[in-house]
């Protein structure tokens, strides 16, 4: 859970007056990704990957997101549920920005980090960039971005397959749950890793 809190601070700060390169991240990290919403929101989520020790495939799981009230304000209980077993992830302040992408993000970055035997941190932050210079086209509608946070890593050539992972992420700025699918995916590069999160209701 405290990875996920990092993540959280870096993107408060990444959220400062003026520091959005790009449509992407004013959608993505924008507070109170789910104020609209009065009841329980369901991610559909998928990780295949390597027979590797520590490394955990999830066939069918699902990331349940549920309101609630807590002592400062509104509530977000993010539950990992796998194989009927609810594993509770945390609470986040529903006027934050959107605790599903962080997840997942952090779920990205701890398998990636587990099967290069890289530093998180340096993985972290090389995504944090790539989100924080994305742009997003102009659309009615869901709208996908294609972000390749790697590409020109100076450290690329120990990363594998997860040199040219992809990650998309697809939004639909007009609804109360912007965020609709996420996917990291290294399969086009000869990978076996990919992840995805698909948005089930509302």
């Amino acid at each position: 859970m405290h990875h996920i809190r990092a993540i959280l601070i870096g993107a408060a700060v990444l959220a400062a007056p003026g520091a959005w390169a790009g449509q992407l991240a004013e959608v993505i990290f924008r507070p109170g990704a789910f104020a609209a919403t009065e009841g329980v929101t369901r991610y559909a989520h998928e990780r295949a990957g390597p027979d590797t020790e520590g490394f955990r495939r999830v066939a069918a799981g699902e990331l349940i997101v549920t309101p609630g009230k807590g002592e400062r304000g509104p509530l977000l209980t993010l539950t990992h549920r796998v194989d009927g077993q609810d594993q509770p992830v945390a609470d986040f302040p529903a006027s934050g920005g959107d605790p599903v992408l962080l997840w997942f993000l952090e779920n990205t970055v701890r398998s990636m980090a587990l099967l290069t035997e890289g530093s998180p941190f340096y993985i972290r932050n090389r995504m944090r960039e790539a989100l924080g210079s994305a742009g997003l086209d102009e659309a009615e509608g869901p709208v996908t971005a294609e972000l390749r946070p790697f590409a020109t890593d100076p450290k690329r050539a120990e990363m594998g397959p997860f040199a040219d992972m992809v990650l998309r992420i697809t939004v639909d700025p007009s609804r109360d749950v912007p965020l609709r699918q996420l996917s990291a995916d290294t399969t086009g590069a000869g990978g076996s890793y990919r992840e995805t999160l698909t948005l089930e209701a509302p």
